[in-house]
């Protein structure tokens, strides 16, 4: 049988129950959690034993807390690095991109589960409601044992990052660049790139043309404006799938005192937020392949695009309270139109790849 003890953040054990240190046979799940954020901060834990514990099979408990459904985040972009210079001819390093993207795995891996951690931790799971399964939560591990796998995770892309930087030194250049915003940012320190505007800027960098640049340099093909613009454009998309969950989650992350663009803003500003980024995303897409495009996917993608945006951007102007399942269905009618803008980039480099056909034909 399961039991409940009530800790406050003065107490000595508090920190050990979070991190699931407190017994090497039983695990704390947070419950309720009053004044968050604050010296008062008081949570209630239920203590089971690990043993009573109800798991998936590994793979799934596995594919879970790696978050696999987020790899296409990076995927997209290798996919683009690889098509591009598969087509251009300049395929001047694979072996060093296939390490690279190794690295990128495990970084990506490391990245999503430290987030984990420090949402359990600071209470980011305990006030925002989510479609996605938390380990941690549902007590599959602890805090502590998850943090451990992500300074695994994250040791080993930078051992494969090694012989990269060995074949392609420039790549050094580019890590030590993306580690300086990195530390810059305090992006691993309590999840800032949620909490404020220059974590939001450093995320678009890192995930837009910071990732593309890298996987470019280690193929040993340089950097190019082409490039750079691409990894505006997915950096501006990665930008609002974030302030789209912001959005879901706009009166408990503002109730519990939780700061980013969106709580900001506030419940009217932050609609016209979210339709203005897509306007000035299918903007970006639209400017992209009018300078690198070919006149067939320019034309094809736009009219798909913007027929199948114009829904979303009236769900998401119609909404009117901040409490309700409107907002998870503007979530999920705005991911829809990431996952067709996705398909369309694969559609369209896979023809570019089996044509062989120059990119701007």
């Amino acid at each position: 049988m399961s039991q409940f003890i009530t800790l406050k953040k003065s107490d000595s054990n508090f920190k050990k129950h979070l991190y699931g240190t407190f017994s090497p046979d039983n695990i704390a799940i947070p419950m309720t959690t009053l004044n968050l954020g604050s010296v008062e901060e008081t949570i209630t834990f239920e203590i089971k034993k690990k043993s009573d514990i109800q798991k998936p099979m590994f793979i799934i408990m596995f594919l879970n807390i790696i978050k696999i459904k987020k790899y296409l985040l990076i995927l997209i972009p290798l996919f683009y690095v690889l098509a591009k210079n598969y087509v251009d001819g300049r395929m001047f390093d694979s072996w060093s991109l296939f390490l690279a993207a190794a690295g990128s795995l495990f970084l990506f891996a490391g990245i999503n589960i430290r987030n984990d951690v420090i949402d359990h931790i600071t209470g980011y799971d305990r006030v925002n409601t989510s479609d996605e399964l938390k380990p941690i939560q549902e007590g599959w591990l602890t805090a502590a044992d998850a943090l451990f796998i992500s300074r695994v995770s994250i040791l080993i892309s930078a051992l494969f990052s090694i012989p990269v930087m060995i074949s392609q030194p420039e790549e050094a250049r580019v890590i030590i660049v993306l580690i300086g915003l990195i530390l810059a940012g305090k992006v691993f320190v309590r999840n800032s790139y949620k909490n404020q505007h220059f974590g939001e800027l450093l995320l678009f960098i890192l995930s837009g043309a910071g990732l593309v640049s890298g996987y470019q340099v280690a193929l040993g093909a340089g950097i190019d404006t082409e490039v750079l613009a691409f990894g505006i454009l997915w950096g501006w998309a990665i930008l609002f799938l974030m302030h789209l969950n912001n959005f879901r989650n706009l009166l408990t992350s503002s109730q519990a005192g939780l700061k980013n663009t969106v709580t900001r803003l506030g419940f009217d500003r932050a609609k016209k937020l979210l339709n203005y980024w897509w306007i000035v995303f299918l903007l970006l897409w639209f400017f992209y392949h009018h300078f690198y495009g070919s006149v067939f996917w320019s034309t094809l993608s736009n009219l798909i695009l913007i027929f199948w945006s114009i829904p979303t951007l009236i769900k998401i102007s119609q909404i009117q309270s901040p409490v309700g399942s409107d907002l998870m269905e503007a979530k999920l009618a705005g991911y829809r139109n990431f996952l067709l803008m996705n398909g369309i980039l694969i559609l369209e480099f896979g023809w570019y790849v089996g044509t062989k056909n120059s990119w701007t034909l």
